[in-house]
């Protein structure tokens, strides 16, 4: 009965699959997936029990010969129970076997043994997986005959445990005659097919040496090839003739023929490890360089072909020492488009400003870039999505769970670098519906699917569906998509009652045969349920493309079989070749999800691509306006830009050396040193006219604090993922970003400013150290975020530290602090005799504004600091007209106004 329940479980489960990917237009997907997972167990199980049953049958058959009793009636339902678990352990395996199937040349081959890389990516696992499978059911079946033939020995045993008054006679000579006579023959056999099967192991071990980690070199090196390449030969062919020798043994009847092949081939294997020891200590070691020369020269071109490193475009890069006004002018890309805004306390400050109900959440903030009144700005977004569980208790009732809370709402979205006079972010998108102020329209805003929307939801009920708040009431609507299954009838009704075990699906008046049920809705878990073959990045992100809403989810192909290639972890797994080959695209509203090929030259998604026909498109064939919004991910980048720290080095000794080893350098942040994160700018390249979206990694040498360079990867079409490294001089001396947070700490005026906000009951949060290429220099930026230590306070960003060569500088604005390092632009018509602009009047008024309202409240704290803003903005337009403060003894530039 309990089978039978099992059984009607996984009969609706699989069905239920079927309907939703069939609602997708991939059933052939799921279908192709099913059938290799159902062939791979039925043959695996099968072949299983047949190995099983015929050596239950010899064991049966030799016992009743012996007259020695039988076997227990569990017995074989064990053997079955086994075969049936074996089966479902190797349908896991069915992407191997599809991989080969389907396999694509990379048109490369290893330089030691000759093989073409596709021999190592998609033959060799897939003959180790047959070779595996070959040894756990002769060894399994090894066991169970050993179990079975000590079987009567072990009742005999037992009963004169239990009743020791009780003449339970056996006769031991009797029964080792029985095992010589009748098990012996059997045991041999199964023991002689595991010595054969042992040797095609030992053969494969050679091409395993490719992943050797022995000595200076990953792959193989002098000792694999000298010494274990040998070593494998020799005792693949002493372990077959062995397994000839012991199943012939099986007439024969002379247990040397047993021991004798086991003990040369342990002689062989210590032998061998004892000289690959000697020849690794006293040969290769006291020469190593010259010994593995050859193969480190395969390590790193193998290594950089495997990620990828081998499209880098190094440039050297004469870094100046100056800033000019004229080069800031020159890049207003780079300039207007500098993230000052972190997402931890963005993240925040939405939460607190743009959720207006509490079963709203924001959950990240994703960096994108937007075209804005005809130029590209960078800014930050995110998605307004549901939080259930936020409701009170009493009202999470099953029906507002699944029918009346279904979707999230819009979007946030704000510049990167603009802030209000209260160091608030502006808007480019807010409120509840969508408010737009710079053209980036949101005429979609319902979010079906996110990335936290992991309950299923059923819509076109008779129960209306909560669509956003209105003030002191709601506005509700019903679903006019086609996203989900259609629930047209009871069968499909019962079939998902059972899978998501819930019978309300089946018995609610609301549920009709209009009505859609839509699951695996957070994109973290659909686009893995319908292409598991994949790895996944671990940030998929919320774009506004023609008034709607998507999700771009990037996509990877893997392998740790690439041969001579370092290995690392990636998603979880052990990995030595990445592609970011594919771009995920989700529509928010109805589920509708596409898998675009970004990189089409990959001989991975060629071979997925052969496998599932149906399921890729062409990157060419997404929308326009969303390949806009592609960007390199941080994922593939962080790994990249990780192995390039010594795979820059191409040169064989400079490699064995490490002469010129990097590593990533650290910033301060919340107190605390951190690893410095690749991050996205927008910035022209040297020599360029066009600024573009790249993410870059600063670079410092092994055991210095000094800037040596940055890898930046290019997201823009028709450029998408070009990877151009920029390298510094070593002979020339720029500041990295330790050297440039210790600057910061030691400048007195802005320690003295962090102290009086500290003691006027304010947390200071230093945010992320930016270092940004313009032209043939490096300046740095790190903004200042001050939150009240009240509860519910709100980070504001209040000033802007700016640091180039020796000049540090603290502001209210990035243009201010600009200002002060290479001098004002060219001024506004001014107002008035105090020279200020248009703009700094109108903040000027706020300030006031604001110090009369707080003298008024008895908040003498933000009085003093309003007039002191006020001050600042007054002396910055005298210092338009009288320069900046110069001392000329150790050649720093630093505001007058930083101490505020």
């Amino acid at each position: 009965m309990a089978l039978a329940v099992i059984a009607v479980f996984v009969v609706f489960s699989l069905y239920g699959d079927f309907l939703w990917f069939s609602a997708l237009d991939y059933e052939n997907v799921f279908l192709t997936i099913i059938g290799y997972r159902l062939g791979l167990f039925t043959l695996t199980a099968v072949l299983s029990l047949l190995v099983f049953y015929q050596s239950y049958r010899v064991t049966s058959a030799n016992l009743r010969q012996a007259g020695v009793g039988s076997l227990p009636g569990l017995y074989p339902i064990v053997l079955v129970a086994m075969a049936f678990l074996i089966g479902l352990t190797y349908a896991s395996s069915w992407d191997t076997v599809l991989r080969f199937l389907h396999a694509t040349s990379f048109g490369v081959s290893d330089p030691v043994l000759g093989r073409e890389v596709a021999f190592y990516v998609y033959l060799l696992p897939f003959v180790n997986l047959i070779l595996g499978f070959a040894f756990l059911v002769s060894g399994v079946a090894l066991v169970f005959a050993l179990l079975a033939y000590a079987f009567p020995f072990i009742v005999t045993m037992e009963q004169r445990v239990e009743s020791p008054e009780t003449d339970v006679s056996f006769d031991i000579q009797g029964y080792l005659s029985f095992l010589r006579d009748h098990a012996y023959s059997h045991l041999v056999t199964i023991f002689g097919v595991l010595l054969i099967l042992q040797g095609g192991s030992f053969f494969l071990n050679r091409y395993e040496l490719l992943y050797s980690t022995r000595g200076a070199v990953f792959g193989m090196g002098a000792t694999d090839q000298r010494v274990f390449l040998p070593l494998f030969g020799l005792l693949a062919v002493t372990s077959v003739l062995g397994g000839l020798v012991v199943l012939a043994n099986a007439w024969v009847r002379d247990f040397r023929a047993v021991y004798v092949p086991v003990a040369i081939i342990v002689g062989f294997l210590l032998i061998g490890q004892g000289a690959g020891f000697v020849y690794q200590d006293f040969v290769v070691e006291p020469d190593e360089f010259n010994k593995e020369a050859q193969f480190i020269e395969n390590e790193i071109e193998f290594t950089n072909a495997a990620y990828a490193l081998d499209r880098v475009d190094e440039r050297e890069f004469p870094v100046s020492e100056t800033l000019t006004r004229e080069q800031v002018d020159a890049n207003p890309g780079t300039i207007e488009n500098v993230r000052l805004w972190d997402p931890k306390p963005l993240l925040t400050t939405y939460n607190e400003l743009q959720i207006f109900r509490t079963y709203y959440q924001f959950t990240d903030v994703d960096v994108d870039r937007y075209d804005i009144d005809g130029r590209e700005r960078q800014v930050m977004i995110s998605a307004r999505e549901l939080e259930f569980g936020a409701l009170p208790q009493e009202s999470r009732s099953w029906v507002n769970r699944h029918l009346v809370y279904t979707h999230g709402y819009g979007v946030a979205m704000s510049p990167v670098s603009e802030t209000t006079a209260d160091g608030l972010p502006e808007f480019y998108i807010q409120d509840i519906p969508p408010n737009s102020t710079d053209g980036v329209e949101v005429t979609q805003p319902r979010i079906y699917y996110g990335e936290t929307t992991t309950d299923y939801a059923i819509v076109n009920t008779g129960t209306r569906e909560l669509d956003y708040p209105s003030g002191e009431q709601n506005v509700y609507t019903n679903y006019d998509g086609d996203g989900g299954v259609v629930l047209d009838s009871s069968l499909k009704k019962l079939v998902y009652a059972f899978k998501f075990s819930d019978p309300q699906i089946f018995f609610s008046d609301s549920v009709t045969a209009e009505s859609r049920l839509q699951f695996n809705r957070d994109i973290q878990t659909r686009a893995p349920q319908i292409a598991p073959f994949l790895d996944y990045d671990r940030d998929p992100y919320v774009v506004v493309s023609e008034g709607e809403l998507f999700w771009i989810y990037d996509a990877y192909t893997t392998t740790d079989a690439y041969p001579y290639s370092d290995r690392v972890q990636f998603k979880g797994e052990r990995a030595n070749y990445v592609r970011n080959s594919v771009k995920v695209v989700v529509d928010a509203d109805t589920g509708e999800t596409t898998y675009y090929v970004a990189e089409p030259d990959d001989p991975l998604i060629q071979t997925y691509r052969k496998a599932f026909p149906g399921l890729f498109e062409d990157f060419e064939r997404m929308p326009e306006d969303l390949q806009q919004h592609v960007r390199y991910p941080e994922d593939a980048f962080r790994v990249q830009a990780n192995q390039y720290l010594e795979y820059h080095m191409k040169d064989p000794q400079v490699f064995y050396n490490k002469e010129d080893e990097w590593r990533t350098p650290n910033e301060v942040s919340r107190g605390q040193e951190i690893a410095m994160d690749p991050y996205y700018v927008i910035m022209t390249f040297p020599g360029e006219d066009n600024p573009e979206f790249v993410m870059i990694q600063p670079y410092i040498p092994a055991g210095r604090q000094n800037m040596i360079g940055w890898l930046g990867a290019r997201s823009d079409p028709p450029k998408y993922g070009r990877l151009d490294a920029y390298l510094f001089s070593k002979q020339q001396l720029i500041y990295g970003p330790m050297q440039i947070e210790s600057r910061i700490d030691q400048d007195a005026d802005i320690s003295q400013q962090i102290t009086l906000w500290s003691e006027s009951g304010s947390s200071v949060i230093r945010g992320n150290l930016l270092a940004i290429p313009i032209d043939d220099t490096v300046m740095y930026v790190e903004p200042l975020f001050l939150e009240s230590r009240e509860q519910g306070a709100l980070p504001e960003l209040k000033r802007v530290i700016l640091t180039h060569g020796d000049d540090v500088v603290m502001e209210p604005s990035l243009e201010e602090a600009i200002a002060v390092q290479v001098g004002a632009a060219r001024a506004e018509p001014s107002v008035g005799g105090a020279g200020l602009t248009e703009a700094e009047l109108e903040r000027a008024r706020t300030l006031y504004g604001e110090a009369q309202a707080a003298l008024q409240d008895g908040d003498f704290a933000t009085y003093a600091e309003r007039i002191s803003e006020l001050g600042e903005l007054l002396e910055g337009a005298e210092d338009r007209e009288s320069g900046t403060t110069e001392d000329r003894e150790t050649g720093n530039t630093t505001s007058a106004r930083a101490v505020g």
